[in-house]
């Protein structure tokens, strides 16, 4: 148990001999670490909010006054067939003018002229959602092409095609850019690692030298300078964790009020997932900073 004990203690001697390379490697690790975690958020913010707009959006069809409800109805029975629709609420011409009323019920031009008329203004309609939002230009097409086209006065869908695909491409750009961000630090930690057990190398080459000539062995000499790498990755791995929490609690409440949901809760996701995000990402940033080791341990410590 003592050689572990040693290994240890030199480690942590070194750490501290070399304190501000040490402390410019956790920080580089560290947003490392935050960059990578950025990524994270920005794929649960995309996912979550492609599962919120999957149950807001859906297809509303229109149909003109004159349609009957069996032909609504031999069209809701033809679009229930696609497997792209996941369901369709039927909406009647009496409950579409009772909404309209209720919509308007504060502006009583509108009332007094719906009064007036003798006949109902407004068609049936039916609102359909698909199981992906993928699936909802496909149910249009089908739409487009139907023999039941002619009969349709409204089709509402090309605002929420037009968000969905704003959506989805800002977050493929961010994506793209928190990708590029957490490469860069990944390869600056992985050059200031092998810079700073460089210079703890050189730093401890006398100790190195009596080391060797009391007949140390090569595992003893090189053991500390790849604990001290590790002592790195795990250092920063807190620090990140405490920096990034507060984030998390700074940007919970804009969440909720953007997307208007209480479930839209990123702290718990982080909380449920917490091994798996954090220790998946230090086992990564601990195999870095010891290839980074041993490499400018191969390179410059002659044992």
């Amino acid at each position: 148990m003592a050689s572990p004990y040693r290994i240890l203690t030199f480690a942590w001697q070194s750490f501290w001999r070399n304190i501000w390379l040490s402390l410019v490697t956790i920080t580089i690790i560290v947003l490392t670490f935050i960059s990578i975690n950025f990524l994270v958020v920005i794929n649960f913010i995309t996912d979550a909010a492609i599962k919120v707009l999957q149950e807001k959006v859906d297809i509303s069809i229109n149909f003109k006054p004159d349609v009957l409800e069996p032909q609504v109805q031999e069209i809701q029975t033809y679009l229930s067939a696609l497997t792209q629709v996941k369901e369709i609420n039927y909406i009647s011409q009496k409950e579409a003018l009772e909404n309209f009323r209720q919509t308007h019920s504060a502006n009583q031009l509108v009332i007094d002229s719906l009064a007036e008329l003798e006949n109902n203004p407004l068609g049936a309609s039916l609102q359909i959602k698909a199981k992906n939002l993928d699936d909802y230009s496909e149910i249009i097409t089908v739409i487009n092409n139907s023999k039941y086209n002619n009969l349709i006065a409204v089709k509402n869908f090309d605002d929420n095609q037009l968000y969905i695909s704003k959506t989805k491409n800002v977050s493929e750009y961010v994506k793209k850019i928190a990708v590029f961000a957490s490469g860069f630090f990944i390869l600056v930690a992985f050059l200031i690692v092998f810079n700073t057990i460089r210079v703890a190398i050189y730093t401890h080459r006398q100790e190195i030298g009596v080391m060797k000539l009391v007949g140390a062995t090569n595992w003893f000499i090189r053991g500390p300078f790849i604990v001290e790498a590790i002592f790195y990755g795990v250092i920063a791995c807190i620090l990140a964790i405490l920096i990034i929490y507060p984030f998390l609690n700074f940007l919970q409440p804009y969440l909720v009020k953007f997307y208007l949901t209480e479930d839209f809760n990123i702290i718990n996701y982080f909380n449920e997932n917490f091994w798996q995000i954090f220790g998946l990402e230090l086992l990564v940033i601990i195999a870095l900073t010891i290839v980074g080791s041993i490499i400018a341990i191969r390179r410059y410590l002659k044992v």
